[in-house]
């Protein structure tokens, strides 16, 4: 004797087939479906715009304030130059430090130079070529000290040029002779003053202040008995917080910019909070409207979840078919809100670079950042939200009585 089978022993629909009457269900309505689409579309992409405004806001602070330094650096300074001298000792010991790479040696003194007749004041800096290769020195022409063979080189910024009239074309001042005067402290119990006269090799762009850079042998061979400040190369930003621990040890004050960038995350992750909660406002709303969409068309085919069971389908298979819709209308919102929220974002970053352009800004910009993590990260997390939307509507359909249902008017 055949034993009947039960509706748990019927087979499962295919995910294919309930995707495609999903995917049919929703296009019969299309009115109501492209309302719920649109409304989780403003919803993600309000959250998407507001969170890649943040990052990208991150991003353009960061670059400005700590621009290209390295932040695997670490600058070195005596806490009181009258007890702890930046001289050969101590940095013959911070070399030994074992994540220490590389150091570059720094003299400054306030001086001033004169070039074409004009004389101003300037901060005169001593480099060596651990230091240039520390450094990111912005070359706007010529070359740098480490590259040039020329005998009494001297590389000015942009800021000292402009302080004289000549900032329009730096190119016209390569080659020329500038002299610079130097006021240095007492060696020996005498006071010098260092007066020579250089070839200008190159210009870069290095702020609002204006600065020369000699080579740190002019200041070494007078006889200056300490550094200035020193610039120290590590591994990795991993191993910043050792190195630097080591070199404290040995009583110098120590900076990185590693500091600067954790100051400016810190702020900024606070900002994105905040944004993320206006965001959410419209989220909220786009949500309301999906579980709306998706209780009402529970509800309008009741008749027709009861005929499908009666004709062979699992009850399972129809809290798939609603979490197959879950997930159209949360991949499709998403998308189309994350392509208007990137959409809006370039047309919004042209505007403000040519406002910029106008009052003279010539460096490009971008206010908006698009990692793929944020994009993928804020796909998943429609996706989550539209899992656990469905899960009240999906538990119903998969209760209804085929028999009740057919019942029905």
């Amino acid at each position: 004797m055949m034993k009947r089978r039960t509706i748990k022993d019927r087979p499962t629909v295919q995910p294919r087939v309930l995707a495609m009457i999903a995917y049919r269900n929703l296009l019969q309505k299309r009115l109501r479906t492209l309302l719920t689409v649109s409304g989780i579309a403003i919803g993600i992409g309000s959250v998407y715009f507001l969170l890649s405004f943040g990052i990208g806001l991150q991003r353009l602070v960061a670059n400005q304030v700590i621009g290209n330094q390295s932040i695997r650096t670490i600058d070195v300074k005596p806490t009181n130059s009258s007890i702890i001298k930046l001289d050969d000792i101590a940095v013959q010991r911070i070399s030994e430090v074992p994540d220490v790479k590389e150091i570059g040696k720094i003299y400054y003194f306030p001086g001033s130079f004169k070039l074409n007749n004009s004389e101003t004041d300037s901060i005169v800096y001593g480099i060596d070529k651990g230091y240039e290769q520390l450094t990111y020195l912005n070359l706007i022409k010529g070359e740098l000290l480490k590259d040039t063979a020329v005998k009494n080189p001297i590389v000015m910024n942009k800021a000292a040029l402009e302080a004289i009239g000549l900032g329009k074309d730096p190119s016209i001042v390569i080659g020329k002779s500038i002299d610079i005067t130097v006021p240095l402290p007492k060696i020996q119990s005498q006071s010098k003053v260092y007066q020579r006269s250089m070839q200008i090799v190159g210009v870069i762009d290095s702020g609002s202040g204006a600065e020369i850079f000699i080579p740190s042998t002019e200041f070494r061979q007078l006889g200056v008995p300490a550094l200035t400040q020193l610039k120290v190369g590590v591994d990795s930003v991993e191993t910043v917080s050792k190195a630097r621990a080591q070199i404290e040890s040995i009583g110098l004050e120590t900076s990185s910019p590693v500091d600067t960038l954790n100051e400016i995350n810190k702020v900024f992750n606070y900002l994105n909070l905040i944004l993320i909660g206006f965001g959410g406002i419209g989220m909220l709303i786009a949500i309301l409207g999906m579980f709306n969409t998706l209780t009402i068309s529970l509800l309008e085919r009741t008749k027709e979840i009861g005929l499908m069971v009666a004709l062979g389908a699992r009850s399972v298979d129809m809290k798939r078919l609603f979490i197959f819709e879950a997930l159209f209308l949360s991949l499709v919102g998403a998308t189309l809100g994350i392509v208007g929220a990137v959409g809006l974002g370039w047309l919004i970053n042209i505007v403000m670079n040519m406002l910029a352009a106008g009052r003279g800004v010539k460096d490009g910009f971008q206010l908006f950042a698009h990692p793929y993590q944020l994009v993928f990260g804020v796909i998943g997390f429609m996706v989550i939200v539209g899992l656990l939307v469905v899960v009240l509507p999906a538990r119903r359909a998969q209760k209804i009585s085929p028999i009740d249902a057919l019942r029905r008017e």
